[in-house]
């Protein structure tokens, strides 16, 4: 059964264009739904797509004409649906050092994708959301690049070993990132 873009999220049928916003930004940033805090793709686009039609008074007024006449609602199938995102992302296995601020130690790190945003940092060192953190390509400290965690969790691989996986935020966009990591 689709769900309805109100169901989605989560608000009353006559909400107000506020209610509507807040909803969005509660579910996106305070329940870490966005990729970019370690939410699904998917659900984000659902997310995303539901708020796009809530907030235009006239793309609302449709739905809810569809919704009145008792037609089911429209739910795009998921696969092939455009990656939406503040940036693009790009793979890469990138061997990379980090230290945090409150800590002089170095440690290991490989940046599995990447954007002008950001980061995705596997390590073996847990990496706590609000740190501050630098990296370092190998011996290049003239590329440190400064970021803040956002998110993250711990997986384990196989039973003796813990992987800690992070997203990084840059303070402001790095158009250079690829150059700095391919090093």
């Amino acid at each position: 059964m689709a769900r309805t873009y109100y169901e989605i999220l989560q608000v009353a049928t006559d909400a107000a264009s506020e209610v509507i916003a807040a909803a969005y930004r509660a579910q996106m940033h305070a329940l870490r739904k966005h990729p970019d805090l370690g939410g699904d793709e998917q659900e984000a686009a659902t997310l995303n797509e539901a708020y796009e039609v809530l907030s235009n008074p006239t793309k609302r007024a449709g739905y809810d004409a569809v919704l009145a006449a008792g037609k089911p609602p429209v739910q795009r199938p998921s696969c092939g649906a455009p990656e939406r995102r503040r940036a693009p992302r790009r793979d890469i296995d990138a061997v990379v050092s980090f230290c945090l601020d409150h800590d002089a130690r170095w440690h290991t790190a490989r940046v599995v994708d990447y954007s002008i945003l950001g980061v995705k940092l596997r390590s073996h060192e847990p990496l706590v959301e609000g740190q501050r953190i630098v990296i370092v390509p190998p011996n290049l400290a003239s590329f440190a690049v400064h970021g803040i965690v956002r998110w993250s969790r711990s997986f384990h691989p196989t039973i003796f070993e813990r992987v800690y996986e992070a997203g990084i935020e840059f303070p402001d966009q790095m158009t250079d990132i690829e150059k700095r990591l391919s090093i």
